[in-house]
C-alpha cells in the first residue's frame, strides 16, 4: 500500500466515524484536502483560470473545480454525506442481494468525495462508481486521483454531462445516486433540477440522496446572554417546500399566514434541513448548506399572508411577497 493510499484511508476513516471529535474530523479533512490537491497538482492559492470558473446553466450554477474542492473544508457536511452514502449502499445490498451495487455521483467535482472514499468500505466486486461532472477539468482530476490511488477497478464510467438533462444508459443505471449540488435554501445551484431529472433513473427500488431537503420560513431574532456575543435563534413558521426524489411534480408555490402577534425584533428568513439518508442529517447551522438565509425586502405584518414560489431557471431560488 502506497503512502498516499495510507493517508487516504486514515483521513477518510476519520470522516466516516461517528466517534471522532469535531477537531479530529476537521484535521482529517484538511489532511485529505492537501493529499488530493497534491495528487492533481492543484494550488488553491493560485488556481488556473479554468479551475476557478463556474459554469452557468439554464437551471443554475455548476460550481468550479475550486468551489467543489473547497467543499471538503466543511468537514461536518462531508462526514454526514459519506455516512449516509455508506448506509444507502448497505441498504441496497440488502434490497438487491447478490448484485454489484452501482453508485452514481452527479456533480463529483475533482475529488469525487461522495464516491471514492466508499472504496475503503467495499470490494470492487461489491460496488462500482459512475462519476459525472459538467466540468472536464474536474473529471480529469478525479480520474488522476483514481489512477494514483489504484481504484480503477471501482470506476465503471466517467461522464462529462449536464446532470439536469443527462439520460443514464441502461447498463449504468444506479442502485444508489447522490448529488450534493445546492446552497442554503436551494438557491442558485441546480439541486432541484438534478433531482427532477435523475431520481427516477435509479433502478426500481433504488435510492436517491439526499432523501429530503426541507426549506422552512422562519422568524430570525438575536439573543444576548449577560453581555455575551449575541447568537441567532429561529422560530419556524411554515414549510415552503420539501424536495424529495418521489415528489418531482409537487407544486413550487403556496402561501401561509404569519403569527399574530408577531415576536418583537424579528427578521424573515429561510432555514434548511437536509436528510441525507435515514438518521444521517444536517441540521441548522451545521454547515453552509443549513445556515439561515435572511429574506430581504419582505415586510412582516402580524396575521399577514405571505405568498411564496420557487423559481426555476438560471438563478433558482425562492421569491416571497406579503400582503
Amino acid at each position: 500500500m502506497t503512502d498516499k493510499m495510507i493517508t487516504f484511508r486514515e483521513t477518510c476513516n476519520a470522516l466516516f466515524s461517528q466517534e471522532e471529535s469535531y477537531g479530529c474530523q476537521q484535521q482529517a479533512a484538511q489532511d485529505l484536502f492537501r493529499l488530493l490537491a497534491g495528487i492533481i497538482e492543484y494550488d488553491d492559492n493560485q488556481p488556473q483560470l479554468e479551475q476557478a470558473k463556474d459554469c452557468f446553466l439554464p437551471s443554475g450554477k455548476a460550481i468550479s473545480l475550486q468551489g467543489a474542492a473547497r467543499c471538503l473544508w466543511e468537514f461536518v457536511r462531508t462526514s454526514r454525506f459519506l455516512q449516509g452514502v455508506e448506509a444507502a449502499l448497505r441498504a441496497a445490498q440488502q434490497r438487491f442481494p447478490g448484485q454489484r451495487i452501482r453508485l452514481l455521483e452527479a456533480g463529483c467535482g475533482p475529488f469525487a468525495l461522495l464516491a471514492l472514499p466508499l472504496a475503503l468500505k467495499f470490494e470492487p466486486s461489491q460496488v462500482g462508481f459512475t462519476l459525472l461532472d459538467i466540468h472536464p477539468h474536474s473529471l480529469e482530476a478525479a480520474k488522476t486521483i483514481v489512477t494514483t490511488l489504484g481504484l480503477q477497478d471501482y470506476v465503471d464510467a466517467y461522464v462529462q454531462a449536464d446532470a439536469t438533462t443527462w439520460t443514464c444508459p441502461d447498463h449504468l443505471r444506479p442502485h444508489v445516486m447522490v448529488s450534493e449540488t445546492m446552497q442554503n435554501a436551494l438557491k442558485k445551484e441546480p439541486q432541484v433540477a438534478i433531482t427532477r431529472n435523475l431520481a427516477h433513473q435509479c433502478v426500481p427500488g433504488g435510492y436517491f440522496l439526499p432523501e429530503k431537503v426541507r426549506v422552512d420560513f422562519c422568524l430570525l431574532y438575536w439573543i444576548t446572554d449577560e453581555g455575551e456575543v449575541p447568537f441567532q435563534r429561529t422560530q419556524p413558521v411554515a414549510t415552503l417546500y420539501e424536495l424529495r426524489p418521489d415528489n418531482p411534480h409537487d407544486p413550487l408555490h403556496g402561501q401561509f399566514t404569519l403569527p399574530d402577534p408577531l415576536p418583537e425584533r424579528v427578521r424573515p428568513g429561510l432555514c434548511t434541513h437536509i436528510q441525507v439518508f435515514g438518521d444521517y442529517c444536517l441540521e441548522e447551522n451545521q454547515c453552509s448548506l443549513t445556515l439561515p438565509l435572511k429574506v430581504k425586502g419582505l415586510e412582516l405584518q402580524a396575521g399577514g399572508i405571505i405568498h411564496h414560489e420557487y423559481i426555476m431557471g438560471e438563478v433558482p431560488g425562492f421569491q416571497l411577497t406579503g400582503r
